[in-house]
């Protein structure tokens, strides 16, 4: 069973079990608990290992280049494909080593270079820049056209995208930096709302049904449905009772930073390095930041019960 399969299949079945323990339990608390831990169980491992594929894959694309021209120098001093590939075993090219070994073994059983080239392609699909790059080559060699010159030109176009990709990135950082401040700045305020709002609304029962139909009280109160049953499990985790109103307030607005960290972290992945899958990790710092410091401040009592 492939890797990605893996990281699906195993998780999941994780979770499946934890969700029918908590069913088997009957505790609605326990229960919502499971939920939240199943899926975390479910999502992070899928996340971690895109981020590491999308590594790889940036990896690959740094040493890329230097393999093209290493290649371009020995076709032009009269070797073959094959044979160039062969000589370029011998140098070290990160990640990409590796690579170049399985190119060359499969060249010496037999395989069609074109084949080979498909082959890698085919591994590093995730990156539209080598994809491209390895089309231009296989078109260069069927038609038998000048392959240093080829590869040179192919070195070159790779050395200016990621130069001008690395220079895009300098110039980002401010921008995710602002990003984590507007992520944390929220979180501050609804911390600071919930410790504010909840103790005035429980301190101002005349308020409840007036005149203007306001009423603030638990809106879950007495229901069983979602998203109660979830909003219950939260405020169980940070210790307030599900029959308590800070339970409605407090895990409504913990689902919307986790939420709100998720789609951030993306965004700032897309910003800073152009792609989502980049900033898995950035939402990640930014839910594990929001749980710990709920967490940490429902320990102390900072929280309302």
């Amino acid at each position: 069973m492939e890797t990605k399969r893996k990281v699906i299949i195993i998780p999941s079945c994780i979770s499946i079990a934890l969700i029918l323990s908590g069913l088997f339990l009957g505790d609605v608390g326990v229960l919502g608990n499971l939920i939240i831990i199943s899926i975390f169980i479910t999502i992070t491992p899928y996340f971690v290992y895109r981020y590491s594929k999308f590594l790889w894959v940036k990896s690959i694309e740094a040493q890329f280049p230097n393999l093209v021209r290493d290649l371009a120098d020995s076709a032009r001093s009269g070797m073959s494909m094959p044979e160039a590939i062969k000589i370029a075993t011998k140098a070290n090219y990160g990640k990409l080593t590796d690579e170049v070994k399985g190119m060359s073994n499969r060249l010496s059983w037999g395989t069609p270079f074109l084949r080979v080239l498909e082959i890698f392609e085919d591994k590093v699909k995730d990156s539209k820049l080598i994809t491209e790059e390895l089309n231009i080559i296989k078109q260069s060699y069927e038609s038998g056209g000048d392959i240093p010159s080829t590869l040179d030109s192919v070195s070159k176009d790779m050395l200016m995208v990621k130069e001008a990709e690395a220079e895009r990135s300098s110039m980002v950082k401010q921008h995710i930096l602002l990003m984590y401040g507007i992520f944390f700045m929220f979180l501050g305020i609804a911390v600071m709302i919930v410790n504010v709002m909840v103790p005035m609304i429980e301190a101002q029962p005349g308020m409840q049904g007036g005149a203007l139909g306001f009423s603030f009280v638990n809106p879950c109160e007495g229901m069983n449905m979602f998203p109660c049953d979830f909003f219950a499990s939260i405020g169980s985790m940070f210790g307030v009772p599900p029959t308590a109103v800070a339970s409605y307030y407090i895990s409504l607005f913990f689902s919307v930073i986790i939420m709100q960290g998720l789609c951030i972290g993306l965004i700032t992945g897309q910003l800073g390095e152009g792609s989502v899958i980049a900033g898995t990790k950035h939402s990640l710092i930014m839910v594990f930041s929001s749980f710990g410091i709920f967490l940490f401040l429902a320990k102390v009592g900072f929280l309302p019960v």
